[in-house]
């Protein structure tokens, strides 16, 4: 009889079991709300509540996220926070709600740093303290505890302090107290000097590798004069490989020899590119060169640039000095065609190149030259040819964070050059440019760019000097709106060139996504003989869309000096600077 009604009960209860056990199966974790915090309090508990997506609800799981939210309370400093966590469920799905009371915060009541030993009284050690995101009175933040210890070892490494021992680092908390105190002391032993170079192995290029150390044996260690050493390497023309570093294991008698590893780029590199904008249409570049001619470090490229509206073809050979970086003699010969059938002008041009080039002053790069070049050109109907030597000296400085996308940078162009009638040239003429470009990146998102380029040719008259040298405006790269070197004087309905000009630019452009910022800009300028016409002005918005490459760019610009404000597009790819 008992069996009879266990089997019917269970037979009555078992839909009712399983049918439960169905709905906890399937509710999930789908949310959380948190209640109570604000800023970076309530974000940290917001990363560990997003780990909880996904899973079953169940009171194992409750009591280690309860655990966990009381340790992300713990690690901004509140020790004495009271934690509610509840679930709500609708339609097999479950949101957490956190209702948290943060309670009093824990504050540093006191810092105590020291350096022991050899190092102590090094004032170049003692500067990181200055700069240590920890102050007395403020709320105890874990991260940035072990952002301050992190600082002084990076600073020890900087300094030589290969053998310092920290003797203690604590962050002490006085619960009954809401205060705590942070103790790092460190035992610095000797601070070592620069050992001597080794390199790995053999190789013609010793010499120049020994050049571009800016440090001797002997003198005191700096880990960044190391990281220079291996950029100054890597910039060099002979190597596609280079690791340099301090041998650490390796240290002796207050020494630190320096391991420089370099792979030498093949007899023959050959390098393929392309591109597209809107002023020259789609665009190909092939490059040879061979980078190790004689066993001076000679060197020599060839660049050969095709596009719809100019082709050109150019050799160079180079000879370093004292750094193959910055300090060379570079002979070279170019060809190049032109044709814009826009304004209708085509032109040849050979160039023979003499240059001089080394560094000077903050970065600034010098070249002094000597240009001879020959050119044919027709504007419209009318052809000339022209001959000029000109003697020149040009000062540059580039300078970038970011690489091919870059969030901050500055770059300057200042060149001039001169020719007499007297010594093989056409005409008498002086030359001389100034262009600059700066962006800016502010809160991340906000990135503000602008670009100057002014110019000026002191000659009788604008129709003997090269239309090559000649100032036009107008274009991707100058004033967007109008057509590619369309603006200048007039004769007889073509543009002639000017012998001034002047175009500036500004921009905002707006971070939206991870790779994409959206654009504002104008643009304004003109390319004239006396300035006596009005200044042309472009003004529109765009896209950019950021690659490993540079940004693609992509702008829509209305020409507001022209009579109906006609409209262009225009695509550029690669980066402002």
């Amino acid at each position: 009889m008992f069996c009879r009604f266990f089997i019917l009960l269970s037979i009555l209860i078992w839909p009712a079991v399983t049918a439960h056990a169905a709905v906890q199966q399937a509710t999930t974790i789908t949310g959380y709300s948190i209640n109570g915090l604000s800023g970076e309090l309530e974000e940290n508990v917001a990363l560990y509540l997003a780990q909880l997506k996904g899973e079953v609800p169940s009171r194992q799981l409750q009591r280690y996220a309860s655990a966990q939210v009381k340790a992300s309370m713990r690690a901004l400093g509140y020790y004495h926070s009271e934690v509610e966590l509840s679930l709500e469920r609708s339609e097999g799905k479950a949101q957490v709600i956190a209702n948290i009371t943060p309670g009093k915060a824990t504050r540093i009541a006191r810092l105590d740093y020291q350096f022991s030993g050899p190092g102590e009284d090094d004032q170049q050690l003692k500067t990181v303290l200055d700069s240590l995101p920890l102050q007395q009175g403020q709320v105890v933040h874990h991260g940035q505890y072990d952002s301050a210890k992190s600082a002084i070892d990076r600073q020890l490494l900087e300094l030589g302090y290969f053998d310092a021992k920290w003797q203690q680092s604590k962050l002490a908390i006085n619960r009954s107290q809401h205060s705590a105190e942070v103790v790092l002391h460190v035992q610095t032993g000797p601070r070592y000097d620069y050992g001597p170079i080794n390199i790995s192995s053999d190789t013609p290029a010793s010499n120049y590798i020994y050049s571009l150390a800016h440090f001797k044996t002997g003198q005191p260690y700096r880990a960044t004069k190391v990281s220079e050493f291996n950029l100054a390497l890597s910039q060099t023309p002979y190597f596609s490989s280079v690791r340099v570093y301090a041998d650490i294991p390796a240290r002796t008698n207050g020494e630190v020899p320096i391991r420089v590893e370099v792979l030498h780029k093949p007899q023959d590199s050959f390098e393929v590119g392309g591109g597209y904008s809107t002023d020259l249409g789609p665009k190909a570049r092939f490059k040879w060169s061979r980078p190790w001619i004689t066993e001076d470090g000679h060197y020599l490229e060839s660049n050969l640039n095709i596009s719809k509206r100019q082709q050109d073809i150019s050799f160079a050979y180079t000879v370093p000095v004292d750094d193959p970086n910055d300090d060379i003699w570079r002979f070279s010969l170019g060809y190049k065609l032109e044709d814009n059938v826009d304004t209708d002008i085509f032109s040849k041009t050979l160039t023979g190149l003499v240059q001089r080039q080394w560094k000077v002053g903050e970065d600034w790069i010098r070249t002094a030259f000597l240009r001879r070049e020959y050119e044919e050109f027709r504007i419209g109907e009318q052809h000339q040819r022209t001959k000029m030597l000109l003697p020149g000296v040009s000062f540059a400085r580039k300078q970038s964070k970011g690489g091919t996308t870059p969030f901050w940078g500055e770059q300057w162009l200042i060149s001039t050059e001169v020719g007499t009638e007297h010594l093989a040239s056409t005409t008498d003429i002086v030359r001389v440019q100034l262009q600059y470009a700066w962006l800016n990146t502010y809160w991340q998102r906000h990135m503000f760019f602008t670009r100057v380029n002014l110019g000026a040719i002191y000659v009788d008259d604008i129709n003997d000097v090269p239309v090559s040298m000649r100032f036009f405006a107008g274009g991707d790269q100058s004033i967007r709106g109008y057509k590619y070197e369309s603006i200048s004087p007039e004769r007889n309905g073509y543009n002639i060139g000017g012998k001034y000009l002047a175009t500036g630019t500004l921009e905002y452009n707006y971070q939206f996504a991870e790779n994409w910022r959206a654009a504002l800009f104008v643009d304004a300028g003109t390319a004239t003989n006396d300035f006596s016409e009005s200044w042309s002005v472009g003004t529109g918005f765009g896209v950019r869309y950021l690659t490993p490459v540079g940004p693609i760019r992509i702008d829509h610009a209305w020409a507001l000096s022209t009579p109906n404000n006609t409209t262009r597009l225009s695509i550029t790819v690669g980066p402002e600077l």
